[in-house]
């Protein structure tokens, strides 16, 4: 079904299948594409396209772009799942290109190079415009939040899940109001806000979110993962990647990071409480909490159940991590306690 599936959509006939992390890849006639599930795409398709389109115009050619079908359409139903088929580069096209990171330091100062051409473009909006109205989207997610809260605790807790959604939701509802306080006010306070631009960032930036080819450190990126939004969305998010996957937060990474990043682009006191906004906003309790109570299906509910124990169980971890990030990392680039004020009640 695959290889037809392929051929009737691209007129292309697949010779040898394999995989790329958690992506499929096929070789035909010489070349390499990968596969990339168009429910992953962030933005509205013609505009993941006028992203690529603009950011390989000005020579970042890691940037994967997806192939016409032969009805000129972007993305083909192959296996039951629509997806964008993107030609990946060869050995010698990567070692042209130049797009090879292996340290941190290197990583953030593409991720600069990236938000700087990103900050260019003209961009009209036609999908949701994240740009400023995180506090406004954080406020949604709460209230649905507060919605299950009240559905619970009118019909009484039915699971042991049940019971400490209720008991936690007081304290996460806390931290939420805290993050968004600290957006508002940074917002409202902070001359140097006028100054900040929107860009071309990812939706959940990682060490993931750019595909190794290669033990060289050779990338691609998908246009899948691209959104608008400001520069610092990726800061936070690759911190808190960071935070959650490590048994003890690498400072020392972070800093190599963000000093490879802040060569090229300098971070205003504005966005550095942005950044801290965002990475108190308890985003791992509402992603738990939202996939437990929207599954339908027993098994899945049951390990999501569990998975929701093991985040409480770590949650002494994320305060400590907020408290040496506000002590150590806000109080080294100048953004004092009054500025950010601590949260005393963690």
């Amino acid at each position: 079904m695959f290889e037809r599936n392929l051929y009737d959509g691209y007129g292309i006939y697949c010779e040898r299948r394999f995989s790329i992390g958690p992506y499929e890849g096929f070789e035909a006639n010489g070349k390499s594409y990968i596969l990339l599930p168009k429910e992953e795409c962030m933005s509205q398709e013609d505009e993941m396209t006028a992203f690529t389109d603009y950011m390989r115009s000005v020579g970042d050619l890691s940037v994967l772009e997806p192939l016409f079908t032969l009805q000129r359409r972007r993305a083909a139903l192959i296996d039951g799942q629509e997806v964008y088929v993107c030609p990946l580069p060869s050995t010698a096209e990567h070692s042209e290109r130049g797009f090879r990171f292996q340290t941190p330091e290197e990583k953030g100062a593409h991720l600069a190079a990236v938000h700087h051409y990103g900050k260019q473009f003209s961009y009209q909006r036609k999908g949701f415009d994240f740009f400023g109205q995180w506090p406004k989207l954080w406020e949604m997610r709460l209230e649905q939040l507060e919605g299950w809260y009240q559905q619970v605790l009118f019909e009484r807790p039915q699971s042991y899940v049940d019971e400490a959604f209720l008991f936690s939701y007081p304290y996460y509802m806390g931290l939420t109001e805290n993050a968004i306080q600290y957006a508002v006010d940074a917002t409202l306070d902070d001359p140097s806000r006028d100054q900040e631009k929107p860009t071309i960032c990812h939706r959940r930036f990682s060490d993931r979110s750019w595909i190794v080819l290669s033990e060289a450190g050779d990338i691609v990126k998908r246009p899948t993962e691209f959104v608008y939004d400001h520069p610092c969305r990726d800061l936070a998010e690759w911190t808190r990647d960071q935070h959650w996957n490590e048994t003890e937060f690498p400072w020392e990474k972070l800093q190599a990071f963000l000093s490879g990043y802040e060569q090229y682009e300098p971070l205003s006191t504005y966005s550095w409480k942005l950044l801290y906004s965002r990475l108190v906003f308890p985003l791992h309790y509402f992603e738990a909490i939202e996939s437990y109570y929207r599954s339908q299906m027993k098994e899945e509910k049951m390990q999501l159940g569990q998975s929701f124990f093991t985040m409480l169980d770590a949650e002494h971890k994320n305060e400590r991590f907020l408290k040496e990030f506000a002590s150590s990392v806000l109080t080294t680039k100048g953004i004092g306690t009054k500025q950010v004020p601590p949260i005393d009640w963690l």
